[in-house]
């Protein structure tokens, strides 16, 4: 018999039918009530059905990523935000065709990915720092862009019609239990996962192979190193090992065969190891390491060169407030500086008050990548506190953002338009912010108090109503 490779990582769309099954199945009115579950009436079919279009589908995603953004830690720097967006836009634009997808990274130290209705892919840092390489990072991210674009998840309610309620309100019921109180969501999972642990196991099996296939076709095509998905599944074997690997607890166990293994091992030689590795993964990983506890930072393994060492402790220092020591080893580096060497610099340079340092590092910058929020926040920031506000203002205004623009950025751009005057354009720029994080009642009640402010011109009523009137049409 095939040895069984076994670990608690999830590719998941697994723990959304469980959540949904027993939210149906054995949670009371009461226990709804514990949990404080806010589940918005979205209108949609059932997913799954033959009338859930992809529009509606892309709906439904969008409630999902604003209520994550709501009560999750996502990590909304703008460096970090802009690197992963970067990586997600490739392997999308490889997928077989679907929805909107969104991409989201959440601190978090367990090793997990995994993908929801609508087209939302979560990436928790502790996977991220359990990477080697970009491309074992992007083989998770098109596999679970695979558990998408085959329906997976449809497929699983379509499937289990019997045990589920298959519809957008019971989807969000799980979601909301899991980023609301995930130890409540865990338990309400153990009452019931006996009973239902074989046939959900082996229906995974078979949808992990698919995704394997598919996923494994997005990376090479995407120009990732295929070699990145038997890699890192044979990386979950070995931290399976590992008492102190932090792998996600929801699940008992998660099934590895050896022949999905040997499967994925064939098929990346054949597809060849023509993909590159580019080095901005280190830069990223280690800024992630700087954001998490000291407890992973002495995990931090062997890095491709010295450059990247420097950087490293640079970004723990900072992390520590050692913004002078930071500055001394990033001083260090070449003329042909990596952009996240020079974004670390300006940053310790903002936080020491030597701010016009920082406008003349990232003012060039600027005008040689233009709409970089990771450029621009900080350069905001330093015009700012430098009393530019008219420059600090020139160089947002001109940025159009998207859903998942971070919210570092509006926070700075209300700041500027503060600063300027410009009342409309600060309550416009708080509620966009609120947009993104499911308050849309909050941002209604925003506009609405601006246009009845007597200090607000007749053309910023116009843009300020035509901006509530979007918002209450959705």
């Amino acid at each position: 018999m095939p040895r069984q490779l076994t670990t608690r990582f999830i590719w998941l769309p697994t723990l959304w039918l469980l959540l949904i099954t027993v939210l149906v199945n054995s949670t009371t009115p009461s226990a709804y009530a514990e949990l404080n579950l806010e589940l918005p009436d979205l209108n949609l079919p059932e997913i799954g059905t033959s009338t859930a279009t992809i529009s509606q589908d892309t709906a439904l995603g969008l409630k999902i990523v604003r209520n994550y953004r709501k009560h999750l830690p996502v990590v909304e720097d703008p460096e970090l935000n802009s690197w992963l967006q970067s990586i997600g836009r490739q392997l999308a634009n490889k997928a077989p065709t679907h929805g909107k997808l969104y991409f989201l990274l959440v601190k978090n130290p367990e090793i997990n990915a995994f993908a929801t209705p609508g087209g939302v892919i979560v990436i928790n840092t502790g996977l991220i720092l359990h990477s080697d390489s970009e491309s074992e990072l992007a083989a998770v991210m098109a596999h679970e862009i695979a558990h998408i674009t085959q329906n997976h998840i449809a497929r699983r309610i379509a499937d289990a019609k019997s045990n589920v309620l298959g519809t957008s309100a019971a989807i969000l019921a799980g979601l909301a239990a899991s980023s609301r109180s995930p130890d409540a969501a865990s338990a309400i999972i153990s009452t019931t996962i006996a009973a239902q642990q074989h046939n959900q196991l082996a229906f995974s099996r078979e949808m992990e192979a698919e995704a394997d296939r598919v996923g494994i076709r997005i990376l090479n095509y995407s120009g990732f190193k295929a070699s990145g998905m038997p890699g890192f599944i044979e990386k979950l074997d070995r931290l399976n090992d590992n008492p102190n690997a932090q792998l996600t607890k929801y699940l008992l166990s998660h099934p590895l065969s050896i022949e999905r293994l040997s499967d994925t091992r064939s098929r990346a030689q054949r597809l060849g190891n023509r993909g590159r590795d580019d080095i901005s993964f280190f830069y990223a990983r280690e800024k992630i390491r700087g954001l998490m506890s000291t407890g992973l930072q002495a995990q931090t393994p062997s890095l491709p060169n010295q450059r990247i060492t420097r950087y490293s402790q640079a970004i723990k220092l900072i992390s520590r407030g050692k913004n002078n020591a930071a500055l001394q080893l990033l001083e260090k580096k070449n003329n042909n500086a990596h952009l996240a060497e020079t974004l670390a610099t300006a940053q310790a340079l903002n936080n020491t008050r030597q701010h016009q340092k920082a406008i003349s590092l990232l003012q060039p910058l600027a005008i040689a990548r233009p709409g970089e929020q990771a450029i621009l926040v900080p350069l905001a920031n330093a015009l700012l506190a430098t009393g530019k506000a008219q420059d600090a203002w020139n160089v947002l205004k001109a940025v159009v953002p998207s859903e998942q623009t971070s919210l570092n950025f509006f926070e700075i751009k209300q700041e500027a338009a503060k600063e300027m005057g410009y009342i409309a354009d600060a309550y416009i720029a708080s509620a966009e912010r609120n947009i993104r994080m499911g308050e849309s009642r909050l941002a209604i009640s925003q506009l609405q108090q601006a246009i009845k402010l007597q200090t607000v011109s007749a053309q910023d009523i116009s843009r300020l109503q035509s901006k509530l009137n979007r918002i209450q049409q959705q």
